[in-house]
């Protein structure tokens, strides 16, 4: 039995990867209610209590837009909660591995000849959020070439699916279409729907995660994505077409974002190649099962 310690075992993909562990049959530890990771002494005395075989560091604030608006705070709570993450481990557990969840934000602009984006490109991070997972990253590969924690990284593209906050892109769309078919609303406001992202289903990206725990080579950063893009106007289309609603698109300037990349796409050689890994779900199932939940 392998037991597992999932930091944000909280929040909406923690709560996935929480269900696909049991499933497998590991002991899964989450942090008790109220604890702060920016809190050094707790994290300490936390790891200090507690013996495990592999950590799942997932607690951060991953909403990219909130990093525009407020950067000290995503610092503070995902450079400094990562740090006390890794210094626990290292003091107290040195042998547990690290699963770091960063994301495919810190590759920046990438250029489309660059295009599937490979692990060994130049960080580039081009919003707060992704200069946060940066800094994590480098925090989290120190303790394994500082002291030997084993520490593996999983870079992951955009994912959704059941549970995940209608502030995001995907289930924001669906809820949004899911309401015009209710009210006869026509108009949908929307930010830069031309931009094109590598998505995956939750489902997927945590069973990636279970495999990079146990398969991943230490000191190794692994693409978490399809391989594949989509635009934004194309889910917009696939989901009004599984919701049954048409609708006109206006662009609303206060959802355009500062800074985006026009497309990213992950390749997943190397993930394959080390764990096996394939994606499992096609995404208009992915979105007609969301689309069945919010009808609900």
């Amino acid at each position: 039995m392998v037991r597992a310690l999932i930091t944000g075992s909280r929040g909406f993909v923690g709560r996935h990867l929480a269900h696909h562990l049991a499933s497998c049959g590991d002991e899964v530890a989450e942090l008790p209610e109220g604890l702060d990771l920016r809190e050094r002494s707790e994290v300490l005395d936390l790891f200090g209590a507690i013996e495990v075989d592999v950590c799942y560091h997932l607690a951060a604030i991953s909403h990219v837009g909130l990093s525009w608006e407020n950067p000290y705070l995503v610092y503070e709570n995902n450079v400094l909660g990562t740090a006390n993450v890794v210094e626990g481990l290292s003091r107290c557990n040195r042998s547990a591995r690290l699963v770091f969840i960063s994301s495919s934000e810190v590759y920046g602009r990438v250029q489309a000849g660059d295009l599937p984006v490979t692990e060994d490109a130049r960080l580039m991070p081009a919003t707060p959020y992704a200069a946060s997972k940066a800094a994590g990253e480098q925090i989290a590969l120190q303790a394994y070439f500082g002291s030997g924690v084993p520490v593996v990284v999983a870079r992951s593209f955009n994912h959704t699916g059941i549970g995940q906050p209608a502030d995001f892109v995907v289930p924001g769309i669906v809820s949004r279409l899911v309401a015009a078919k209710r009210s006869g609303e026509r108009t949908l406001r929307v930010g830069n729907v031309e931009s094109r992202r590598d998505f995956s289903d939750v489902r997927d990206v945590v069973r990636a995660y279970r495999l990079i725990g146990e398969e991943g080579g230490p000191g190794e950063a692994y693409n978490v994505a399809s391989g594949t893009s989509l635009a934004i106007s194309e889910i917009i289309e696939m989901a009004a077409s599984i919701v049954g609603v048409e609708v006109d698109l206006e662009v609303d300037p206060g959802l355009l974002r500062p800074s985006d990349v026009p497309e990213i796409v992950g390749s997943i050689e190397k993930i394959a190649a080390d764990t096996g890994y394939q994606p499992s779900f096609a995404f208009r199932d992915t979105l007609a099962g969301m689309v069945r939940h919010s009808q609900e």
